[in-house]
């Protein structure tokens, strides 16, 4: 789907496109798969929308890629990002492009948003979209910079990138999958994105209905809300469906060592296996399993490590609950985690005290531990 011209030219208030031609030697912009006079260009579009995986989530492709690539909203880029989290990336130097409000199922604070004037200026919604704004602007700022370092294969950078990116898969409303950055298709996906000044989607809800999906709702302060799109990929209520459904995009990368191994589970096949982006969430919990090359016994050997288990004393959470409470979803320290009500650490994935993880997917792992959370 494309978003007409008109809707561009509020993506942000002050974010105006009136001369796309090119950008500091970024090349033509293709903003909606047409010129200025209306003739088609050929290429990919700023303004195709893609939707994650599991929640649906929807952003520009090239937002997609610059997101689940350099930040999101935990490592190298991100303003949340700190110490080693960062992997040598500068203080400050953030490409963080997140929505500012993933939809009320997720985030409670986005229920009843207003406008960002006055009082409304401190409503978290508004602190969020501001920082969105900035590092949209900071990826503006350094748009020629970050197309020549994914050209040249230096960012990501290597086996450390690989080891922290999201592999959850995206997908275009055809049902084509959102190919991975740095190949070729892709590079040229963010080029023309940064050549089009980096337009980002700020705000998503939940469709009212399929006909919806995809489309835009409406905004609060000229941000781009856009409904989220269809929940695809929903892992079963068994322990390894929610491992490779789940786990190891969203968690192993923080809570499974450092290596730069091809994944070879026959579901994965081609991808990184995740791990080595925290190594205080490795000491707290290990998900991984014995073969580091080999990840189809992972589930298997890492229920152990969070079935009826106390929190470590690794971790922030010691004598605080435990993980997974055999047929008592509402006591794991899992879901609370999940759904950020935990009353010890930091909610998972790590997102500033708000919910990432759909309910939809949560509501399987519940009927999983009620279920006995048996290693199936």
């Amino acid at each position: 789907m494309r978003i007409s011209r008109p809707l561009a030219a509020i993506l942000f208030g002050s974010l105006v496109f009136a001369s796309l031609g090119c950008d500091r030697g970024l090349g033509e912009c293709n903003l909606d798969g047409t010129t200025e006079d209306n003739r088609p260009i050929p290429g990919p579009a700023a303004l195709d929308l893609v939707f994650r995986a599991i929640d649906g989530l929807p952003m520009y492709e090239g937002q997609a890629l610059m997101q689940s690539s350099c930040g999101d909203g935990q490592f190298c880029h991100s303003p949340a990002a700190v110490g080693g989290d960062r992997i040598g990336t500068p203080a400050g130097l953030d490409f963080d492009v997140a929505l500012a409000c993933a939809g009320p199922a997720v985030d409670p604070s986005c229920v009843g948003l207003q406008p960002c004037a006055g009082a409304g200026a401190s409503s978290p919604y508004c602190v969020r979209l501001q920082r969105l704004s900035s590092n949209r602007d900071q990826v503006q700022s350094w748009a020629s910079d970050i197309d020549r370092e994914i050209r040249s294969g230096s960012m990501p950078p290597g086996a450390a990138g690989a080891r922290v990116r999201d592999d959850t898969p995206w997908f275009r409303t055809d049902g084509t999958q959102l190919p991975t950055i740095g190949s070729s298709d892709a590079n040229e996906i963010v080029r023309n994105w940064l050549a089009c000044a980096a337009p980002v989607v700020a705000r998503t809800e939940l469709a009212p209905s399929e006909d919806l999906e995809l489309t835009p709702c409406e905004s609060v302060e000229s941000e781009t809300c856009i409904y989220s799109g269809p929940i695809t990929g929903l892992p079963d209520p068994a322990w390894s469906s929610i491992y490779f459904g789940l786990l190891i995009d969203e968690c192993v990368r923080c809570h499974g060592p450092a290596n730069g191994n091809a994944d070879r589970n026959p579901i994965r096949e081609g991808q990184t296996i995740p791990g080595g982006a925290s190594p205080a969430g490795l000491a707290a919990l290990d998900l991984s399993g014995t073969d580091p090359t080999d990840t189809r016994d992972w589930p298997s050997e890492s229920h152990a490590a969070v079935v009826d288990v106390s929190a470590s004393s690794a971790g922030l959470c010691e004598g605080e609950g435990v993980l997974v409470v055999s047929n008592d979803a509402a006591s794991s320290l899992m879901i609370q985690k999940m759904r950020a009500v935990q009353t010890c650490g930091q909610e998972m994935p790590i997102a500033e005290g708000t919910q990432t993880i759909p309910d939809a997917v949560i509501d399987v792992v519940e009927e999983w531990i009620d279920l006995g959370a048996p290693n199936d």
